[in-house]
């Protein structure tokens, strides 16, 4: 018992003891240990919370963006589906059906909808605002994508790719068969045109260039000589383009020429220099938009039948001179009041409800909006109308019975005018709210889209005048030079160009700001004579339209605009 009881003092004395203090530091660093695993592992456990979270985050936005594929998919597959929507929902309240049925069915109008085709955590649904659509062909999507507890959305806006996504879009690069004359060195008549130049370049046009003395008549982007072509905006040709020395291409350039060596422009090798692009890779190879037939789908804005509110029908040659408090002055000597489209002649008239105007020709048996003869008679029995073009000694010819629009001013508000014929700027087209504001003007005419250019003839070979000076339009002071024209311009089947063009004095710059497109190659100046060019495009037409603009046949709907705005919802 003695032997034990001093085994246990010498061990309480260890304290002294080598063996003792090691075990006191082996137990304290195995607390460590512990506490260091502990905390490594709990740190690492909100790393992976963190790092999900994050995946989550970046993968919420690409399921949101699954969302807009899957919609535009669904929309270019039925034309009818953008009337389709959730009425319950204050976004898509506008939505003229409710939800589709049957085969049409889509649960991601209503609710969350697994991303097709994947077994991933990824959701989507989406909301339609369809409040501009019948206006400006413009579709508002909201995607909202969920992955985990994490929810992005943005906001598309959708329309079909069309002629005003481009300052400059041509059919044909060519020049207009119709505008064919010998006298001024064309190779062929008009009707021999018509066979031979109504063709792109890929389908066996032969132009005249690079020492090609027959073919078809070359227009080109110049960039040389002093003068030097700027297009400050989207360029896009059904076509192959010649260029001339160093023109510049300050946009996006496309061409429907899938040349196999990828240049997808010609050259005329007689000039030295190189095109300047902005874009790298440009001219890029895109699909073709294919024109209408005609601006008739038009009509029906003006048929009280069809359509309300309804727009303003007039009835052949007719005077519209806007104003910059949103009225404007009419003339229109063949119409008569035949119902709901008739908006008035005279001055002061409101800008019509749902923003449209057409003028027809006189037709063949008058109908309820035409007069069996013009309150003002037609000038030059027939080769003039009753609005009194052409002006005296002008060499132009203005048919009695035309649906042409003669048209200048200043626009306040949004208005399309539609022409069954011709549209004449005969003074400059402004906007009162300037480029910056809400003003939008489009102008659509089947056949030319022209400057007004008044020419009185000095000297004729034959019955053809070979040189001429310009004249004061009527009611003015000056010659129409350095004329601004703001708005989105469409001829159908021909061109915009200038009258008169190879004759007179220099009329000074040519200002366009908005978007032109055409069947073929409008012809502007020649030599000393006509214009130079300043075409600008007006970057609000990425984003809206004037009322009722054309859209090609069979255009593709793709987003134009994106942005990402707040979560729309929270689960």
């Amino acid at each position: 018992m003695n032997d034990i009881l001093s085994t246990i003092r010498r061990r309480m004395a260890g304290i002294h003891d080598d063996s003792g203090m090691a075990l006191v530091t082996v137990l304290g660093l195995g607390a460590l240990l512990t506490i260091l695993m502990f905390a490594a592992t709990g740190f690492a456990v909100n790393q992976q919370k963190q790092v999900r979270g994050d995946q989550d985050w970046n993968s919420s936005l690409a399921a949101a963006e699954a969302g807009v594929d899957d919609y535009i998919s669904k929309l270019n597959a039925d034309g009818t589906y953008w009337r389709y929507g959730n009425p319950a929902n204050s976004y898509s309240a506008t939505s003229t059906l409710s939800l589709p049925t049957g085969t049409a069915v889509n649960t991601a109008f209503s609710g969350w909808t697994a991303i097709p085709g994947t077994t991933t955590r990824g959701y989507f649904r989406y909301d339609i605002d369809n409040s501009q659509f019948t206006s400006q062909g413009i579709l508002k999507l909201r995607s909202s994508g969920k992955v985990g507890s994490k929810v992005r959305s943005v906001e598309v806006q959708i329309r079909r790719r069309g002629f005003i996504d481009y300052l400059y879009f041509t059919d044909f690069d060519t020049k207009d068969p119709a505008a064919y004359e010998t006298i001024v060195g064309d190779s062929y008549t008009a009707t021999q045109a018509e066979t031979n130049c109504h063709k792109h370049s890929y389908e066996g046009r032969v132009d005249k260039i690079n020492g090609v003395n027959t073919g078809c008549t070359s227009i080109r982007f110049i960039g040389s000589g002093g003068v030097t072509d700027v297009i400050q905006g989207p360029l896009h040709t059904n076509d192959s383009f010649y260029t001339c020395g160093a023109p510049q291409f300050q946009g996006a350039t496309s061409t429907s020429w899938n040349d196999p060596a990828g240049k997808r422009y010609r050259k005329d090798t007689s000039c030295s220099g190189t095109p300047v692009f902005s874009g790298s890779g440009d001219p890029k190879y895109a699909s073709q938009l294919t024109m209408p037939p005609s601006n008739n789908s038009i009509r029906q804005e003006v048929d009280p039948t069809r359509t309300n509110p309804v727009g303003c029908l007039y009835t052949g040659p007719t005077s519209i001179v806007l104003t910059s408090v949103g009225k404007m002055n009419v003339s229109s000597p063949w119409t008569k009041n035949g119902g709901a489209a008739y908006c008035g002649v005279g001055n002061g008239l409101s800008l019509p409800a749902n923003g449209v105007i057409y003028v027809q020709s006189v037709p063949a048996t008058a109908d309820a909006y035409t007069n069996s003869s013009p309150t003002t008679a037609c000038k030059n029995s027939g080769a003039g109308n009753p609005l009194g073009y052409p002006q005296t000694n002008d060499i132009s010819k203005f048919p009695c019975n035309n649906g042409d629009v003669f048209i200048e001013g200043t626009l306040k508000g949004q208005l399309s005018i539609a022409a069954e014929n011709n549209i004449v700027i005969t003074w400059h087209l402004d906007y009162a709210g300037g480029s910056s504001g809400t003003d939008l003007l489009g102008l659509m005419a089947n056949n030319y889209v022209e400057i007004y250019h008044p020419i009185q003839c000095t000297s004729y070979s034959g019955a053809e005048c070979v040189s001429g000076t310009n004249l004061i339009p009527t009611g003015k002071t000056t010659t129409f030079t350095n004329s601004r024209v703001n708005a989105a311009v469409l001829s159908v089947n021909h061109s915009f160009r200038v009258e008169n063009y190879r004759w007179g004095t220099s009329l000074g710059t040519l200002n366009i700001t908005g978007a032109l497109a055409q069947r073929y190659r409008g012809i502007v100046g020649s030599g000393s004579a006509g214009f130079a060019k300043n075409y600008v495009y007006d970057a609000r037409l990425r984003y809206a339209s004037p009322p009722k603009f054309l859209d090609p046949v069979q255009s593709a709907y793709q987003p134009s605009l994106w942005s990402e705005p707040s979560p729309a919802y929270t689960s």
